[in-house]
């Protein structure tokens, strides 16, 4: 989940629907459900905090919401933001191969890379992530990616991306 600052208005929003989401899949699911979450801000020097949070997997339901109940937007910069190093650190979970993979990526901002203005890292990820190839990895692993754009200017870079 992206959590700069431009995120301010949506991510009680986000963190309460997904604790809604969670809910309503414990209540009606007869398996073993397995959450993890990473947050994500940007690289220095637009943001000092952390590129990225890993919180892996884990049984316990109420541990998922603690991890919701400390995320806040701060920091960031430029528009684009560390979606790359967030989508390779979500490839490196302790995913179980016989499970259903379901990864929902809540931002609204695009990844580096993608040519638009006010990019500091216009060539991409910093870290040579490349978020279209962490994509198709994911893919190929059998893990669903949905992408929740959370403000309409987002649909923008779809489109060009």
């Amino acid at each position: 989940m992206d959590c700069t600052g431009s995120m301010g208005s949506y991510i009680k929003s986000a963190t309460d629907n997904i604790r809604l989401i969670v809910d309503e899949i414990v209540s009606k699911e007869m398996t073993k459900i397995r959450l993890a979450l990473v947050e994500y801000r940007d690289h220095p020097p637009q943001d000092t905090t952390f590129i990225t949070c890993v919180h892996n997997f884990t049984d316990k339901v109420q541990e998922m919401k603690d991890w919701l109940g400390q995320c806040s937007a701060q920091g960031g910069g430029d528009t684009p933001e560390a979606v790359a190093d967030a989508l390779h650190d979500i490839l490196k979970l302790s995913w179980r191969s016989e499970a259903t993979k379901i990864c929902v990526l809540i931002s609204d901002a695009p990844p580096h890379g993608l040519k638009q203005c006010d990019d500091h890292f216009p060539d991409g990820c910093p870290l040579g992530f490349d978020p279209l190839k962490i994509a198709r990895e994911m893919a190929e692993k059998h893990i669903t990616l949905y992408v929740v754009g959370v403000e309409p200017p987002i649909g923008k870079f779809s489109l060009q991306a």
